[in-house]
Parts: C-alpha cells; sequence; structure tokens
C-alpha cells in the first residue's frame, strides 16, 4: 500500500533549512505492492518498479523551486519527461540524493500508470495556496 503525504522527518528537515536548492534531488517510481507512507525516512528499493527507461534509484530532478502561494510554503520541480519507456508504477517518492537519500515526500498516482514502449510524462501541479507537489500550510 502507497499512503501520500510529506514525510513525517521532512516537516522537521524543511523548517531546519535542511533541504537546500542545490542538493540532489531524485524520484523512484513503485509499483502498487509497495509499503511506502510518510513515515519512510530514507529512499528504498523494495517495491521499485523495473524496466525500460528506468533506473534503480529513479530519474533525477532539476528546477528546483520554493517560495510562498499565499500563505502557504511549497516546493517544487521541473516535471518529467522519458522518450521511451516500459513499466508500471502506481506511486513515487521524492528524495535528497544529498542528504543520506532523505525522503520528503510520497506520492500516490490513485491507479497504474501504464507505459509501453512509449513517452512517461509526471506532471507536477503549479504551486497555489491550496495545491503544490510539497506544500506546507
Amino acid at each position: 500500500m502507497i499512503a501520500q503525504g510529506i514525510a513525517l522527518s521532512a516537516k522537521k528537515a524543511f523548517l531546519l533549512g535542511i533541504h537546500q536548492p542545490t542538493d540532489t534531488y531524485k524520484i523512484a517510481l513503485y509499483s502498487k505492492h509497495a509499503r511506502i507512507g510518510p513515515e519512510l525516512k530514507s529512499y528504498t528499493a523494495n517495491g521499485e518498479v523495473s524496466g525500460l527507461g528506468y533506473e534503480a534509484g529513479g530519474y533525477t530532478l532539476t528546477g528546483f523551486k520554493n517560495g510562498m502561494a499565499g500563505k502557504s510554503a511549497f516546493v517544487t520541480f521541473d516535471d518529467i519527461r522519458v522518450e521511451r519507456a516500459t513499466f508500471v508504477a502506481h506511486g513515487a517518492v521524492v528524495y535528497n540524493a544529498s542528504k543520506e537519500n532523505a525522503v520528503l515526500c510520497v506520492l500516490n498516482f490513485g491507479a497504474d500508470r501504464h507505459v509501453h514502449d512509449g513517452i512517461f510524462e509526471l506532471r507536477f501541479p503549479q504551486p497555489t495556496e491550496k495545491s503544490a507537489l510539497i506544500l506546507l500550510s
């Protein structure tokens, strides 16, 4: 089961300024059988997908952005686009590879996302006061 949410350990880390724009962030993809949620402290390979266009550890995220949207603080990244991929993913973990693979958040896509020798895209919401990849309100 994949339980979506901001990692419990990340909430304190954000307040302490541990996650910096110059760090290396990654997103790992998981099958519906993965047992991950906000209590996850660091990246795990258990339940991670495999297939064409995907390597263990996931994709490097670019375009780190943080700021305020109304009264809420946010963190987001550029969207992901892989030109040729074959796998099935049900969720993801965003983590900081520069800080001992510390998890920032866990995402549940709500359903399996199938791609077969095609384009895989993951679009993050534009930050608003009520919605962002990572939102602290």
